[in-house]
């Protein structure tokens, strides 16, 4: 069973949030893959079943920073 991580207002975060998409293995394999230039992304979120701005968003650290 995971651990359920919890921000400071007491609710769910990361991949413990039930409604997330990702697992924070996919997300560090994300932002690896973009540092490496493999692709953009619009590669990305068809890669890992997410979409473009939540791909962007993990990409540029606004979301999932404790990953």
């Amino acid at each position: 069973m995971q651990k359920i991580t919890r921000n400071h207002t007491n609710h769910r975060c990361g991949a413990s949030h039930q409604r997330a998409k990702l697992t924070t293995e996919q997300v560090s394999a994300m932002r690896a893959e973009y540092e490496a230039g493999v692709g953009g992304y619009e590669y990305l979120a068809a890669k890992y079943g997410c979409g473009v701005s939540n791909a962007r968003d993990i990409v540029k650290y606004r979301t999932r920073w404790a990953s």
